[in-house]
């Protein structure tokens, strides 16, 4: 077997590792990596209160979702010191346990306008997070240690729009196009989200943490999957070259 068939083999096995490994692996947007694609974005507007100055951009469901600003639209503008709080309800976003970026806020505009922002796990209690530094910015939660959990599930963000006052009518305050979470981990369940059976006992409640141990075993199994495919086509791969070098000889 000649170096070029040989060549021809590898390169194969190589394509195929990519095409194997690009199902269900991170996706990129807007330059970031987000390992959920874009069931990692939030899916929820649970409030929005804007100031004046911001009329035909006033519509909260467009931070929803992937990042996809385009020709001046799908993005919301808070206004001057206004508030908007979202909600992951398919995922939740969590610590990454490193120095990593965990939570990205899509922001655009010709004038970059800061946010303040906030995560809580259940919409009520809020811990500052830091703000928003660039048009597209991530935020480490880990550094947040008074007030984080490593681990914890958290499931809401609020953005408020930071003094001074940059932009007029009517795009006033920071414009967010999206909001996302790399450090993803299950939806969080609560005991509401739950259907029990009139005769069930109170030890049929606490199933609600099984559910969520099962729900982030199949929200990681894509990766596992990729990685073991990789992993065996690699070993293939070296497995092949070795015999056809040594045949050759």
């Amino acid at each position: 077997m000649n170096k070029i068939s040989i060549f021809r083999s590898l390169t194969t096995l190589i394509l195929s590792i990519y095409l194997l490994a690009g199902t269900g692996s991170a996706v990129l947007y807007k330059g970031v990596d987000f390992p959920g694609g874009a069931s990692s974005f939030a899916d929820e507007v649970v409030s929005y209160n804007p100031s004046a100055g911001v009329l035909g951009h006033d519509n909260a469901s467009m931070a929803l979702g992937i990042p996809d600003y385009t020709d001046n639209t799908n993005y919301v503008s808070l206004g001057d010191e206004g508030t908007l709080v979202l909600k992951f309800t398919d995922n939740s976003l969590t610590t990454s346990g490193n120095e990593n970026k965990d939570l990205w806020i899509f922001e655009i505009g010709e004038k970059f306008e800061s946010s303040d922002v906030y995560i809580s796990k259940d919409g009520t209690n809020w811990i500052y997070t830091g703000n928003t530094s660039n048009y597209t910015t991530g935020i480490d939660i880990d550094a947040y240690s008074e007030g984080v959990v490593l681990g914890e599930q958290y499931s809401y963000v609020k953005l408020v729009d930071r003094l001074p006052h940059e932009s007029d009518s009517p795009t006033a305050g920071a414009d967010i196009d999206a909001v996302g979470a790399v450090s993803s981990n299950a939806a969080v369940q609560t005991k509401a989200d739950v259907t029990v059976s009139p005769e069930a006992t109170d030890t049929t409640v606490p199933a609600v943490a099984d559910i969520n141990a099962d729900r982030f075993i199949c929200f990681r199994l894509s990766s596992i999957r990729n990685f073991l495919i990789i992993a065996l086509l690699i070993a293939g791969a070296i497995g092949l070259y070795l015999f056809k070098k040594r045949k050759g000889n």
